[in-house]
Formats: structure tokens, sequence, C-alpha cells
């Protein structure tokens, strides 16, 4: 499942739509704020702030209702399987992994049922449907009507036009005040961001829903509904997508939040109903219990203080390559030695310009569009190593997380490759990007001042665009291979020498809780004579007997003494004894692990009898043996060589 970002705005109200489709950084889901009315630079527009979605205190409990149009849900493989009753359990029990978080106050009830034959509108009616509008691609989506800029209700305001009072002065709560159904508001002030209503839609017209586990299969047109849901409540109550679709080195799976879901994987639906630290840290910083004396934020019997379990780790980001404070870097909270994945969060405060006359969104340059770098990320008590990585597509698009990741790629700002906090050796040129200097969190304590500068790096490699996957029918065992000629190297030298710090592997993974390990990864030299290549394996530069690739990304794979790598390489291009250099990675050994039994995949570049944006190079090598490495005469494998020019 994969969900993308798409708004209609509206003066002082906005509709933000989430939509999931089939295949396809932690933090909030993002709005404008127009408060004000700031001049931008833009003659007749205005400032807006980009801003998180959220409820307010008043209106929690979130109250639902289930739409009863279509009662057994429709079944496009056959009859139907699930009663709404069923269904309405189902999703009741998603709502309950967010409500029984014990560090946050966010609780969503579902309270009856309303009758809606058409699609999802702005009614104060918060609903749960299965009448996706016809021709609709999405498995699901989470759509919230959300203020603009800070409004004060009075009573008996129609803010949706329908010609029934939204707002009542005779509750403190938001509640059914004239029983028609819909939810009025207390009169107050209300900031923006605050969601007015939320309505999730559940495309029974793609896929077949199931409830029970035991109905989870490998049936790539079935999906498990508690999933589904659990997921789309996240981005109910404000949540967007993280980075996060691999937890560690043993594990596959990733924050339910994640924007896919691998519905030939029956352990990857399940492990979506389940809450990561992730999705958890998240909640629980933007509704948190034991902040307030009395309401939903104060502490109730099993509640526990949010600062008693999370610290916050914050600091600024700048793009290394531009010296621009950078937006929509996703940095990541690893823990420490184990590396385990544990809460990612997107760096940068952005700003749009407004035209009130149109409701068009414009940028005008960085200076004005990217106000910081800024991040903070809500951790549990630990020590981490703190990495960034580019929201570039792999393995999230920009348009699936956020305006202020798609503002930063507009600018060009998600170019680097992947790094950890290294302390003071933070520098936009750095010859260990890999190396990093551990960050201790503790409950109830901000640790400031971790401050990320990407590294400006090339990347050597011949290859485009990802057009497949593959390969699945490969042998135990074997090798790919890439080269990179020794004057390309050179080449990148401007006099002060290379640091030669990691290459990257571009990996893919047919089943979502599967990990990518293969046996072996290598930087080596190898000679390449027409279509085919001789590698020494036996004498590597670097070597990883294991390696530990990533799902739909690319996994780095760092070297140590780079300065001293690279003008070891330099001077043996330069003596003829290097032609080339091959990154290399080795297939493990069967069974292969997975409902599907493939091996692990890597990406490809090039269509076979197409147009290719990039020409096939004829440098990527297959091998069953080790010996005999024959090049692809159809593909450009996606693999990198990383390096910096020293200064």
């Amino acid at each position: 499942m994969r969900t993308n970002n798409s708004a209609s705005l509206a003066w002082l109200l906005v509709t933000v739509l989430l939509a999931a489709i089939p295949a396809q950084a932690g933090g909030p889901l993002e709005t404008i704020d127009t408060t004000g009315n700031v001049a931008s630079p833009i003659p007749g527009q205005i400032v807006a702030r980009v801003i998180g979605i959220h409820w307010d205190s008043r209106c929690i409990p979130v109250r639902y209702r289930v739409n009863d149009f279509a009662d057994p849900i429709p079944n496009p493989l056959g009859p139907p399987v699930i009663s709404l009753a069923d269904a309405t359990a189902s999703l009741q029990a998603s709502m309950d992994a967010w409500n029984e978080l014990r560090t946050s106050f966010i609780d969503m009830q579902i309270v009856g049922t309303v009758t809606n034959p058409g699609g999802r509108t702005f009614d104060f009616v918060n609903e749960q449907t299965f009448a996706t509008p016809p021709g609709s691609g999405f498995i699901a989506s989470s759509p919230s009507t959300s203020l603009t800029a800070d409004s004060v209700f009075v009573d008996g305001d129609d803010i949706d036009g329908d010609g029934d009072p939204d707002v009542s002065n005779t509750i403190d709560t938001c509640a059914d005040v004239d029983g028609d159904g819909d939810i009025e508001f207390p009169e107050g002030s209300y900031s923006a961001g605050t969601i007015l209503d939320n309505d999730v839609q559940y495309n029974a017209g793609l896929l077949q829903f199931t409830t029970a586990a035991a109905d989870i299969d490998g049936v790539t047109l079935s999906v498990d509904l508690q999933g589904v849901a659990t997921h789309e409540l996240g981005h109910s109550h404000g949540l967007a997508h993280p980075l996060n679709n691999q937890v560690s080195s043993s594990d596959g799976s990733g924050a339910t939040m994640f924007p896919f879901i691998d519905t030939g994987d029956p352990d990857a639906e399940l492990s979506i109903r389940s809450l990561d630290t992730d999705d958890i840290a998240w909640s629980s910083f933007f509704y948190q219990e034991g902040t307030a004396s009395s309401g939903p934020a104060a502490l109730q019997a099993g509640d526990i203080p949010f600062r008693f379990v999370f610290g916050v780790v914050e600091g600024e980001a700048t793009q290394g390559a531009q010296g621009l404070p950078l937006a929509g870097g996703s940095v990541n909270a690893n823990r420490f030695l184990l590396r385990t994945l544990e809460v990612t969060a997107q760096t940068g405060t952005t700003q749009l310009s407004f035209d009130p006359a149109t409701g068009g969104l414009f940028l005008v340059d960085p200076a004005f569009n990217i106000v910081d770098g800024r991040y903070e990320m809500p951790v549990p008590f630990g020590l981490y190593d703190i990495g960034i990585e580019a929201i570039d597509g792999d393995p999230v698009p920009n348009t699936s997380v956020s305006f202020t990741a798609q503002i930063g790629s507009i600018f060009g700002q998600d170019t680097f490759n992947e790094e950890f906090y290294n302390g003071r050796r933070e520098a936009a040129v750095e010859t260990s990007p890999g190396s990093s200097l551990p960050v201790f969190a503790l409950p109830g304590f901000v640790r400031s001042g971790i401050d990320i500068t990407t590294n400006i790096d090339t990347t050597l490699g011949s290859f485009g665009s990802q057009d497949f996957v593959g390969f699945t029918g490969a042998a135990p065992g074997s090798f790919y291979a890439v080269a990179f000629p020794g004057a390309d190297i050179a080449a990148a030298d401007s006099g002060g020498g290379l640091a030669i710090h990691s290459g990257i592997f571009h990996n893919g993974q047919l089943d979502a809780s599967v990990v990518n390990i293969w046996a072996e990864a290598q930087l080596t030299t190898c000679e390449v004579t027409g279509t085919t290549a001789t590698v020494d394996l036996a004498h590597p530069l670097r070597r990883d007997r294991v390696f530990v690739g990533q799902d739909s990304d690319f996994a780095p794979f760092y070297f140590r003494r780079s300065a001293s790598l690279g003008a070891r390489v330099l001077a043996g291009i330069a003596s003829g004894e290097i032609s080339h250099l091959c990154l290399v990675l080795q297939l493990p050994d069967a069974p292969f692990p997975g409902p599907s039994g493939f091996p692990p995949l890597i990406a490809l570049d090039g269509v076979p009898g197409g147009t290719n944006d990039v020409p096939i190079a004829g440098l990527s090598f297959t091998s069953t043996d080790g010996v005999t490495f024959t090049a692809s005469p159809i593909f450009n494998f996606r693999f990198g060589l990383v390096v910096s020019d020293l200064p």
C-alpha cells in the first residue's frame, strides 16, 4: 500500500486526502497556516506556514460512525466473506491499537452507524465506509478537513454550510447536541491545523477484505482489514508516512505507518496490526499523556506520562552541497551497536506563498520557502546512532510524505547519500560517513544540538531509473558485479586525493517480512574484456562477509580508512596495476526465506527492446561460479561507488 498526498485548499479550511494505492518520514501530516494574513513576496498573496494537523483535546474521544450502506461487504473476488458487524469489530480493534497506548491520549471510538450512499463529504460526521467512489484505485484513504488559520467558533456557526449549526455554547466537549448524527464543537478558540472532520474509506471494489488472522493469505487481491485500518487511523489522528520498512538485520517488518503493504506476504500483513516504536513515539508526542490536570491529557488508571518514557533528540540539518537548511531529510534513531531502527523524523520548517483568490500554493526561492532545517524526534530511553537519508523515492516518494519533503525535493535537496551523525566531525566533506558518535536520550529531557550536515560526494556508476527488480531465478551462491573504470575514478579527483568511502547497492525483496541478506559484499579489483570480466574475489580491498541489504532502497557498504583506500586505488590506476574496481554481491545458500522462496533481488535499469534513459553500459555482470563473469546485455545494475574529492 503506497499512499500519496493530494491537497485541495480553501480559505480557512483544508481537506488533506491520503489515498492508498496498490503496489506503490515519521512526523505529522501537514497543512498550511495563514494566520495573520502576512504578506508574502508575491504581490496579493500571503505567507502559508506548513504545519501539522491534530485533533483538539475537546474532541477526544473522536467519535466515528460506520456507513451501513453496504452489508455484507462487497468482494470483487466472489461472494461476500465478511458482514458489516465483522468489519465494525475489526475497525474498533484497529482503533484500540492506538487507544491502548499508555503514553498517548488519542481515543477513537465507533458510536453507531450512518447511511450514506455517496462519497465522503465535509459534514461533521466522522465516517468509516466501504462505499468508495467508483473507479478509485486506492486500497483505503483517510481524508481530513482541518483549519488553515487560527479561528474563533461562535455559538450557532454553520461551518459546513448545510443549514445546521456546528458550534454550541452549551457543551465543553464535542458532542451531538441535537441528536442528528453530526458533531457540534464547543464555542471557543481553535488553532490552525485542528481537524474538524475525518472519513476513512476502504475500497471494497478493489480488494477482498478479511478480518480473521487465519484468513490472511498470500493472495495479492486479498488484504487484512485490521492492518489497513490501523494504518489509516494513524493518518486520522495526524501521523504521516515514515521511511521505516525494516527494523533490523533480523526483522523485516517496519512501522505500521510505512506506506506499503505486501498483500502477498501474510506475515507482513499481520505485522502492521501491531504498532512499531516509530508509530507509538509519534502518537505519544502529539497526544502526550500527563500534560494536563484535567481532560483527556490528564493521567487516568493505566496511563504513563509521556515524559517518563520518551526524551526528545533535536537539531538542525544542513544540505552540505548547497550550504542551506535541509527540508525533507529523514532522520533516524538506531539502537547503538545493534542498529535496530526505532524512530524516524523529518527535517525542516517550511512555508509557501498562498493566493487567497484561487487557493493556489506557490514557491518563491529557498530563502523564503525553507525557514530552517530543524527536526525533533521523540525516542525512548537509550543510546542511539543518529542517521539521515534523503526522501528521494527509495523507498518512499516525497509526494507520499509531506509538503516539506516536496519543497526540499523541488529545490534539489534530496540528492545526498545516507550517513550518520558524527559529533564534531560533522562537515560537508567527511571521509567516514558510516561512523557515528552515539547520542544518549533520557526520558523527560531534550538532547539538543545534534546537528547534521550531509556529505558532498559523487556517486560513480552507469545506471538510470529503476525499471525492474531481479533475478527471481538466480541460483544460490551466484554473484552480481558492477565494474567502475579506473579512468572514471581518477577523473573524480581534482588533485587533492579521493576518499573512497562506500558502495551502494539498490536491493529489492519480494516478501516484505524478509530481510535482504547477502552472503558477502566486496570491493575488489577487476578487469573487463569485451563482454566478460575477471574479478579478483580472493584479494578484496574491502569485504563484508554477511551484508544486510535494504528493501527497495540503496544499502550502503561503508569502507574503513577511506582516504588511504583512495590513495592506494589512485596510485594503482596511475601505474596501470588497476584498470577497474568492482562492487560485488553474492547470494546466500538455499533455501531462501519467505513465502515466495525467491532470493534477494537487485534493482535493474533497462527496458529490453525499449528506450532507456541511460544506455546499457555493459559493466554489469553475473556469475554462477565466481570465475566466469558475463555482462548483461539488457540491464545496468543499480550499484554505485561513492567518493569524496578531498580538498
